[in-house]
């Protein structure tokens, strides 16, 4: 979703953004209907970015609707409700502190923070402990999600140097 964006945001390519948009969408739609994990995480995440009104752009739009095209064609998939609802709000803090000059201005720890999303991060980590732990098992997000999803992260976050230095 890193490449839609900047190449919608800072490029101007919209064509390459849309691409990317469905792809993103296609791809997390079958990741969630394989793996309940991350149907709760992708599904979380979706509707954190729906809630906090960041899907303001033709490529989330595009990757939304692709998302959902494959979830409901697919079968809904079986999900962990409280997972899913930690990830929803987390996702949401996330996206209401990122880019948000008032969080911003309260100083680097939450500029650092919210640029890096760290919300969803700590709760995938405590969900993974729980699950570890028995405390919550049979329920998902196993310790193995979690390592998953900071690749998911680095893969996000190596998108957006390679686009700076490229230009998108």
């Amino acid at each position: 979703m890193k490449t839609a964006d900047d190449s919608e945001d800072v490029s101007g390519k919209r064509l390459q953004g849309l691409m990317a948009g469905g792809l993103c969408g296609l791809s997390v739609g079958v990741l969630a209907l394989n793996d309940p994990d991350a149907a709760s995480l992708f599904l979380g995440i979706f509707m954190g970015t729906l809630l906090s009104l960041k899907i303001d752009c033709p490529s989330h739009i595009l990757a939304a609707m692709v998302f959902i095209s494959v979830i409901v064609a697919g079968g809904l998939p079986g999900l962990w409700l409280p997972g899913f609802a930690v990830c929803t709000a987390a996702a949401y803090i996330d996206e209401y502190g990122n880019d948000n000059p008032r969080i911003y201005s309260r100083g680097s720890f939450f500029r650092i923070f919210f640029g890096y999303r760290f919300s969803l991060k700590i709760a995938v980590a405590i969900l993974a402990l729980l699950s570890l732990g028995g405390m919550a098992a049979g329920t998902g997000f196993r310790p193995e999600t979690f390592i998953f999803f900071l690749l998911f992260e680095a893969a996000y976050e190596l998108a957006g140097r390679i686009s700076i230095h490229k230009g998108s």
